[in-house]
């Protein structure tokens, strides 16, 4: 009797088990080998086949939901593999989940294809075949194959001089010839509003975006970076410094991939000049995850190396960051809701660091490069670089220190008067709440004028972004009810800090998206202005002496007979007061407000 009860109480764990074991059993006779695997890791699957492999995936593993996350500008579906062991396939709020979400994106860059193929055989792997089964009982894993759909099916065997395979490969840019990866701030491009939706929705506690160099030869076949610098915020700093980052270098070096940060050539062409590296702005993936209060790894594989170990090299990184999380997910939640918390804490008045520059300062580190020579070109008739491909550690300057150079003091709230509707959505796609005016209010705010625009001469990434000077103004002004009011009390605070400070180097402002402030749209005949001039000088003993002291110090101002008369027009009620004024308003104390 006691041995029929026992075995009752063990039934349903049996019947359990064997479901769990014999989905291991029943995939092991299919032939689940990848695309890339099959080629004889030689070739990479077109958006078709990969689709097709992650819908296999998850018709073989109810763990697995193969979804997409909106369309590209040619309407190609921007394919999503969820992966969840108690088949959780929805957001949760961060507050409230037991598991770190962890976002790994692939093909950002499509002709850097190493994430997409080793993505799909860790999803298999960790799945299907039962490796590594500790990172299901604590992460749910979204992997985006193909970020740059479009871009990806420009395919071509010579859309990546530098690179060693794949022998095919798609093209680094989307269908409107936007890169991806300068797009995070400004988001021109449908995939990139599509990803910040996602984004929003999930609230990744990690983040992965993998890429392949260009740049030196050396001997690290995957180099990386993950902000830790000052501009991130002080709890996510600690975890990436003192977990992460000791947990993936050990672990890699173990598995035969030593890794290095990522890092530049302080003179290009001469690595003996010693290596930069740099705080990350947040038009990059690296750098927006600094904004939005995320670690965002950067894999960089060699170009040089066979597309195999590459492969191989990004299969291993991603599974020891997985494993990193999977072993103490709350230290990591933890952390980034802690630095959620003290950005939206951030006080009114504060200074906040928009930009940082490098330093002189540099430390010595071993660096495992390749021999190399330098001689004159026949061709170019300059001096060129030739790598030996001998080994050979370099010992190097490491220019790994910055600095701020660019701040603003944040305000309890910014206004942006309702016609700016194209700026308020695009916050609106940031996650930023944006609450409006019920009724028109006369406030005194803080803005800027601006001096001196210039406009770059060459397009880059479809906008001329403009440079200028500003002076702080403060103002009485009349704020239309509709008016977005933007409350600085948010987890967003860094990211609206970066899109309406102008002097951030992603601000919308140096974009161009409020260029149209910086145009004179009325005008003055010559000869009204004569008669005005010489009724400003007759009225005005101080406007008559700063004008004689320009003619006798500024020579092309003398020698311009319009410049002469503009010095009176812009001084007089004339004068469009609102050129080169910033209309966001920046309401510096704590006020009630009317909102809805």
């Amino acid at each position: 009797m006691n041995y029929r009860r026992q075995l009752i109480i063990l039934i349903p764990f049996v019947a359990w088990f064997f479901l769990q074991c014999t989905e291991y059993k029943q995939v092991q006779k299919d032939d689940w080998q990848t695309y890339y695997e099959k080629s004889g890791c030689l070739k990479t699957p077109r958006y078709d086949e990969t689709a097709a492999y992650c819908r296999r995936l998850a018709d073989a593993s109810s763990w697995i939901e193969f979804a997409d996350f909106g369309l590209s500008a040619q309407g190609r579906k921007l394919p999503l593999v969820i992966v969840d062991k108690d088949k959780r396939f929805s957001p949760q709020k961060p507050g409230t989940r037991k598991k770190a979400v962890v976002l790994i994106q692939a093909c950002i860059h499509p002709g850097e294809s190493d994430g997409k193929d080793a993505g799909l055989m860790l999803i298999r792997d960790i799945v299907l075949f039962g490796k590594y089964p500790q990172i299901l009982d604590n992460v749910t894993l979204l992997f985006i194959p193909i970020f740059n759909v479009d871009g990806h099916e420009r395919f071509s065997p010579y859309n990546r001089i530098n690179q060693h395979g794949p022998e095919e490969m798609g093209w680094r840019v989307t269908a409107n010839c936007l890169n991806l990866n300068r797009d995070y701030c400004k988001a021109d491009a449908p995939e990139m509003r599509a990803w910040l939706a996602l984004f929003n929705a999930w609230l990744p506690d990690l983040l992965a975006d993998c890429h392949v160099t260009n740049g030196a030869d050396y001997q690290y076949a995957m180099t990386y970076s993950v902000e830790t610098h000052d501009n991130m915020c002080r709890p996510v700093l600690a975890w990436t410094k003192d977990a992460f980052v000791p947990y993936i270098e050990g672990k890699m070096a173990e598995s035969g991939f030593p890794l290095f940060p990522y890092v530049s050539p302080k003179d290009w062409y001469d690595l003996t000049s010693g290596l930069c590296s740099f705080a990350w702005g947040p038009r990059y993936s690296t750098g927006y995850g600094v904004v939005q209060n995320r670690p965002f790894l950067l894999l960089e594989t060699h170009m040089l190396k066979p597309y195999k170990i590459r492969v191989d090299a990004t299969y291993e990184l991603l599974r020891h960051s997985l494993q990193c999380v999977a072993q103490d997910p709350r230290q990591l939640m933890r952390a980034v809701q802690e630095a959620d918390s003290v950005t939206a804490q951030l006080p009114a008045g504060s200074e906040y660091v928009l930009q940082y520059d490098e330093t002189s300062d540099s430390t010595l580190v071993e660096f495992k490069g390749v021999a190399f020579h330098k001689e004159k070109s026949d061709i170019s008739g300059g001096e060129i670089v030739q790598y030996d491909s001998v080994p050979q550690i370099y010992t190097l300057a490491y220019f790994d220190k910055v600095k701020p150079a660019e701040t603003a003091r944040l305000p309890y709230a910014y206004l942006i008067p309702p016609e700016w509707h194209d700026v308020i959505g695009r916050l609106s796609a940031h996650g930023i709440v944006i609450r409006r005016l019920n009724q028109p209010v006369t406030l005194s705010v803080e803005s800027y004028r601006f001096n001196s625009p210039s406009w770059r001469a060459e397009p880059y990434e479809g906008r001329h972004s403009v440079t200028f000077e500003q002076t702080p103004i403060t103002q009485q002004r009349v704020f239309a009810k509709g008016t977005a009011v933007i409350f600085m009390n948010q987890r967003t605070n860094r990211v609206i800090a970066h899109l309406l400070e102008p002097k951030g180097p992603d601000s919308f402002v140096a974009w161009g998206f409020f260029d149209a402030i910086f145009e004179r749209k009325e005008y003055a005949e010559y000869y009204i202005l004569e008669k005005l001039a010489h009724e400003m000088l007759a009225e005005n003993d101080s406007l008559k002496m700063e004008f004689e002291q320009k003619l006798a110090t500024d020579t092309a101002f003398a020698a311009n007979p319009r410049e002469r008369l503009y010095f009176f027009y812009k001084r007089s009620p004339f004068w469009d007061a609102w050129m080169n004024v910033y209309p966001v308003g920046k309401v510096m104390k704590m006020v009630a407000l009317p909102v809805e």
